[in-house]
């Protein structure tokens, strides 16, 4: 969808307007860009978290008349026991959870934006936010999971598994060799996602984060090789750097 950031903001706006004088709901929470609406551009979806009384969530999911023209919904697949996915005609895309109450506290969350508040919801945000910073890593065990995952999906690429070999090499080995690059060599003013690794990566580190996105498209010995490449340039110990020579020497890579 190409949308307007005016565009993008008013429906925010009409979605408060339709649920802020329902009895039953009490909070409304945007999350991500549709909170840091300086983020917002044409390709930004609705994320939020909308807050409703005990015994009402679940005819809050299954029936979405609450939403601005819910008549040209699209699509509305359930994604989780609380969150949807909703894509209108125009492509319009929602991602949002239906919480009752006392189960708020079962969400994590970043930037978020309280537009609505009848149960202390803005103090419960702050917590539930704080609570989802990122810990630090174990940087040494981030950096063996890093090599158990080339190997796995070096093998299973030789064994002729191409599709199950790019899920590790190319996504769970990927996201390890992020979470060493952020860690060893930090940025002044990170854009970091502190629920996806992957997000906004290009912007801290676009030399590295090209050199990564052209390792993806490579087949699984030389993306599983260039990824070793990376990692043998992070500020690892003497010991860490003859565990990857092992691997390399031993994938014959």
């Amino acid at each position: 969808m190409s949308q307007s950031v005016d565009a993008f903001l008013r429906f925010q706006a009409t979605l408060l307007s339709r649920v802020e004088h329902r009895d039953d709901v009490l909070g409304l929470v945007f999350l991500g860009s549709s909170a840091a609406t300086e983020r917002a551009d044409e390709h930004s979806d609705h994320d939020f978290f909308l807050i409703v009384k005990k015994g009402v969530g679940e005819s809050y999911r299954k029936n979405l008349d609450w939403l601005p023209n819910h008549t040209d919904i699209l699509l509305a697949p359930r994604e989780t026991a609380h969150g949807l996915k909703i894509v209108y005609k125009d492509l319009r895309l929602l991602e949002f959870a239906v919480f009752e109450d006392d189960e708020l506290e079962l969400a994590s969350a970043n930037d978020y934006a309280v537009a609505l508040d009848r149960s202390n919801i803005a103090e419960r945000m702050a917590a539930i936010a704080k609570r989802s910073l990122p810990r630090a890593i174990d940087p040494l065990a981030e950096f063996e999971l890093l090599l158990a995952l080339i190997q796995i999906g070096l093998g299973r690429y030789r064994r002729g598994e191409v599709i199950a070999a790019e899920q590790h090499l190319k996504s769970y080995a990927v996201e390890k060799l992020i979470k060493l690059i952020r860690h060893y060599k930090p940025v002044a003013q990170s854009r970091a996602d502190s629920l996806n690794a992957f997000r906004r990566f290009e912007k801290d580190y676009p030399n590295l984060a090209s050199d990564i996105s052209a390792l993806q498209l490579l087949p699984g010995d030389e993306c599983a090789s260039g990824l070793l490449d990376l990692a043998a340039g992070l500020p690892i110990s003497p010991d860490e750097i003859n565990k990857l020579t092992a691997i390399r020497k031993g994938l014959g890579i």
